[in-house]
């Protein structure tokens, strides 16, 4: 082969692979819809993480920060993908400002004067500059890809009232850990055991209260970890089945034991449910026995018009069914 015709082979086979690449990255990167009612999409682009380490240990996937306008009005979403909904709603705990307040979207929502932030599936949205409407909002979740819905953790429902507004803080890992709870080692929790966690602050200033609860698979895992946690200096531990509660910096141990005394695990036992069906309608099983009733009696006309048909039948051919007896009169011999 020519010199100048390897050339040109690797010359074009370079330029069909950098266009493969151009052209595959588009579908690939692009998250938000181009368009949302009459709002159109500007230019895409990853959109700011606020903590990197934290958030990658809680599944980021992609994000993607795209700019709207219409009529000269703008706006812009960043949109975060997770692996699952705990870690989406385990970042809505931590990006959500202190001061926000409950909106009536789908799925976690808080707004402040200025931004919304959506915690839906496995997404979390931030909508800049606007009040996103719950059908705008529907559109945006019906289009992204790789949306998936899964449940979401429990622990939330066994803190007790009165915590600090978005005080909430959730833990999957060392990384959060030691961004939420510092004075708590890895080594206590135990997240080789698949331990999660959630933290909420109770009181201000010399009166706040951390109070931690990790939930284990079994109950011999967070038996296993008490022990550990008991030797963590300022600390008051609790274990309630599976779960495991901690308080830090409590003014003192009477106020950690009080928080602690209303954490009560209870266990539920969910027992499939039988689907209804038309077997189980009292109407239906009246209405069967109606049929079958109405069935035998169809059946009992029919054989007596077969049975009499036969007779006749047999009678037309000299068959009338009588038989002669002959009697021997046994008795009149002597």
């Amino acid at each position: 082969m020519r010199p100048q015709h390897l050339r040109l082979l690797v010359t074009s086979s370079a330029t069909v692979l950098f266009l493969m690449l151009i052209c595959g990255l588009p579908a690939n990167a692009v998250i938000l819809p181009e368009t949302i009612g009459n709002w159109q999409r500007g230019e895409p682009s990853p959109a700011p993480v606020a903590d990197a380490k934290v958030w990658e240990e809680y599944g980021l996937k992609a994000s993607e920060l795209a700019p709207y306008s219409d009529a000269g009005q703008k706006f812009s979403i960043a949109a975060y993908r997770f692996a699952d909904g705990t870690g989406a709603m385990a970042a809505f705990y931590q990006i959500r400002p202190a001061t926000a307040r409950p909106s009536q979207l789908m799925g976690l929502s808080v707004e402040d004067d200025h931004d919304q932030y959506v915690a839906a599936g496995n997404y979390l949205f931030i909508f800049k500059g606007y009040r996103i409407k719950p059908e705008e909002l529907s559109h945006v979740v019906a289009t992204v890809p790789t949306y998936s819905h899964s449940p979401l953790p429990t622990l939330p429902k066994y803190f007790p009232v009165g915590s600090r507004p978005n005080s909430e803080r959730y833990i999957t890992g060392p990384e959060s850990l030691s961004r939420f709870a510092p004075t708590i080692p890895p080594s206590a929790v135990g997240f080789h055991f698949s331990a999660e966690g959630q933290l909420a602050k109770y009181g201000a200033g010399k009166t706040e209260t951390t109070l931690l609860v990790f939930s284990y698979p079994t109950m011999e895992m967070a038996r296993d970890r008490y022990a550990a946690m008991q030797q963590i200096p300022g600390a008051v531990s609790k274990r309630t089945g599976p779960l495991l509660a901690v308080a830090l910096g409590a003014p003192t141990a009477d106020d950690a034991e009080r928080l602690l005394a209303q954490i009560k695990f209870e266990a539920t036992v969910t027992v499939a449910e039988h689907p209804p069906s038309a077997k189980d309608n009292p109407i239906n099983l009246f209405w069967n026995i109606l049929k079958l009733c109405l069935l035998i009696i169809a059946l009992c006309i029919t054989a007596g018009i077969l049975f009499g048909g036969f007779r006749l039948l047999m009678n037309r051919h000299g068959e009338n069914g009588e038989h002669e007896t002959i009697s021997l009169h046994l008795s009149d011999r002597n």
